[in-house]
């Protein structure tokens, strides 16, 4: 549950914000509800949400794998193919614990941990994560629940691996919100082959360390190392406590270990090249949404990201370029920039 002074400053920030833009559409801000009652708030969507419809606790879920479970967090109605939100590298489902209490309460979304990350298993011993495994992922959740097509959200990484679905799966795919990210980044085959060959030898030295050397600190000092590990600091040191709630597991007293996998410290062994992957755009039909937050992550140069822009305006059913002030993780961080923007690109037509 969001603090009260979170969520009133949530609720003046957004209401200010439409009030300025003359909008007078009121929804519901869960979360508010629960500490300042019968609270209604505008985001800017033209919807009425009463206190009844406002977005309740998410469950807990376990997938089966062979290897283990994939863990989620389902938000809303279960009588429908749920919105699946896809987190960023080494992240985990609480990412979206501050924007999915914002979005509309009429959609379900299924937030998971990507194997290796939050409450899910980890890769069986011995394996690297090739940073491509979420698409396989994304196939056995579908026929597990047995749906046809789903819509995606992704952040980072998450938001790559969702470019590389609806590239693959054209027709599973309705709609692909990609945050700050919009495309596995372009690699360089003059000097790839030499990472790829650190990589192995830094991926055989890790696997080779065992619990008894793996670190442990104290909750202040994860939330420090954390907040310093993040490229620009790009979450808050409040954020980083939401992450921490399915990112840590107790080693001794009054000490913690990072919950997800230690390989994932080396990174991704394969990708393609910017030849490869414009080809790939060219195969997504879906409805795109993409959100740049502003300066956000920048990874790659302006004509990459142009050139792409381009070929998703001319491939994609519906192509949405928006932007928002702030960091990379500005949906975690604030998310009330972001919820609007969603909700109207999900609103029926």
């Amino acid at each position: 549950m969001e603090r009260p002074n979170r969520s009133y400053a949530l609720l003046k920030e957004s209401t200010d914000s439409c009030n300025s833009a003359g909008m007078n559409a009121l929804r519901t801000i869960a979360g508010v509800q629960r500490t300042i009652p019968h609270v209604l708030a505008c985001c800017g969507c033209n919807k009425f949400f009463s206190t009844e419809t406002a977005r309740k606790e998410p469950e807990e879920i376990k997938i089966p794998v062979p290897w283990g479970h994939i863990a989620g967090r389902w938000w809303g109605p279960k009588n429908q193919t749920p919105l699946l939100a896809l987190h960023g590298w080494q992240d985990n489902a609480g990412s979206w614990d501050t924007l999915i209490p914002l979005l509309d309460p009429t959609i379900s979304v299924l937030a998971i941990d990507t194997p290796g990350h939050g409450l899910s298993s980890h890769l069986p011993p011995g394996i690297p994560y090739y940073g491509n495994e979420s698409v396989l992922f994304l196939r056995r959740i579908m026929k597990y629940f047995g749906w046809e097509t789903v819509s995606l959200l992704g952040h980072s990484f998450g938001a790559a691996e969702g470019f590389i679905f609806a590239s693959a799966f054209p027709d599973k795919i309705d709609s692909h919100i990609a945050l700050d990210a919009l495309k596995p980044w372009s690699l360089d085959m003059s000097t790839e082959p030499k990472k790829f060959a650190k990589n192995l030898d830094k991926f055989l030295d890790t696997v080779s360390l065992n619990d008894a050397e793996t670190p442990s600190y104290t909750y202040e000092e994860m939330i420090e190392r954390l907040h310093e590990g993040m490229i620009a600091k790009s979450v808050t040191k409040e954020s980083c406590e939401v992450l921490l709630k399915r990112g840590i597991i107790p080693a001794s007293e009054g000490k913690y270990y990072f919950r997800r996998d230690k390989r994932l410290k080396i990174g991704r062994f394969l990708g393609w090249t910017h030849h490869q992957l414009m080809e790939m755009t060219a195969l997504i039909k879906c409805r795109v949404l993409f959100i740049k937050a502003m300066p956000g992550l920048k990874l790659e140069p302006e004509n990459i990201i142009e050139e792409t822009l381009n070929m998703l305006k001319k491939s994609s059913k519906e192509f949405v370029y928006k932007t928002v002030e702030g960091t990379h993780h500005v949906h975690l961080n604030n998310p009330e920039r972001v919820a609007p923007i969603i909700n109207e690109f999900l609103a029926p037509k």
